[in-house]
């Protein structure tokens, strides 16, 4: 038997000690997290193998705070995806690896938001996460991206040098003014934002953090535009709208962080094997090029 299916052994006879009997597992995902739908139950079992792995203790961590993370946002009236209010949503320890519940949410077709939808649920989302009153880590999704840098210096590929010797510019800029950091859902890109009968829902809160100005709608914007260029809807209209020079620098820096942060961090979780290396390869591709031209028309504007 695989680990995987220990593992999903393991995570169906924790369901059954709490009356989930006869389940049929769907896998939706296997990632850092493997996402697995209970069904007949509309229950999604959420399970941190990777963080699980590397630090048992810090991952319960994550995983707890992630609930309370998405009870706060729904007070606030932000669309979430909810833990599972069927059965109890908290932290499972199943074999030395931490599970919780959410609910499930039936895939549906929606029209893609516009660009108004879209900043519309980025500031609300922003604003509801400064009322989060429990203590945030200081740049935590950042310092992720940190100790992958630490295990991409082994490689020689020249582009990966310079997006290394670029990344520990903007790690020391981060670091300069700890006291503006704000509160943020820490990676809030177009694949978190997931389609519901209800509308568009935000989901993934294990990376809140304290980070720069710009965070989370760099986090949406920043592969959309890397990928589809400056004409990008969402960026040009944020290019357009922001008047403030001070408030159009922070959003730069935020973009070339953010990118930066993606292809490195998805570069090292892809070579280590967890990831998907043609997307992370084509980032890298792109990445150079494109923070350069960035630089140019923010320095133009």
């Amino acid at each position: 038997m695989s680990n995987k299916s220990k593992l999903l052994s393991k995570v169906l006879s924790t369901a059954e000690e709490i009356g989930l009997t006869n389940i049929i597992p769907i896998e939706l995902s296997d990632g850092g997290n493997m996402i697995i739908h209970l069904a007949p139950y509309p229950i999604v079992a959420r399970i941190a193998t990777i963080i699980s792995e590397e630090n048992a203790d810090y991952a319960y961590m994550i995983l707890d705070r992630e609930l309370r993370v998405a009870r706060h946002l729904q007070s606030k009236g932000i669309p979430v995806l909810l833990p599972s209010n069927h059965t109890d949503a908290r932290p499972y320890d199943v074999g030395g690896t931490w599970m919780t519940y959410w609910n499930y949410v039936p895939p549906v077709q929606l029209h893609p938001p516009t660009t108004s939808e879209v900043l519309g649920l980025i500031n609300r989302l922003s604003v509801a996460m400064m009322d989060f009153s429990d203590e945030l880590p200081v740049l935590g999704v950042w310092e992720k991206t940190c100790r992958s840098a630490v295990r991409l210096r082994n490689y020689s590929d020249q582009r990966i040098q310079t997006l290394l010797k670029m990344f520990v510019s903007v790690d020391e800029q981060m670091r300069v003014e700890p006291q503006l950091l704000v509160p943020c859902h820490g990676d809030a890109h177009a694949r978190n934002l997931l389609p519901s009968p209800e509308g568009w829902i935000w989901t993934d809160f294990e990376d809140v953090s304290l980070m720069p100005a710009y965070w989370d709608v760099a986090s949406f914007v920043s592969n959309l535009v890397l990928f589809n260029g400056f004409e990008e809807p969402t960026f040009s209209y944020l290019l357009e709208h922001i008047d403030s020079s001070s408030d159009l620098k922070a959003f730069g820096f935020a973009i070339t962080a953010r990118i930066l942060m993606s292809t490195l961090g998805n570069l090292d979780f892809a070579l280590s094997g967890h990831g998907d290396l043609e997307f992370a390869t084509r980032q890298l591709e792109l990445t150079e090029d494109f923070l350069s031209q960035l630089d140019q028309i923010i320095g133009e504007k």
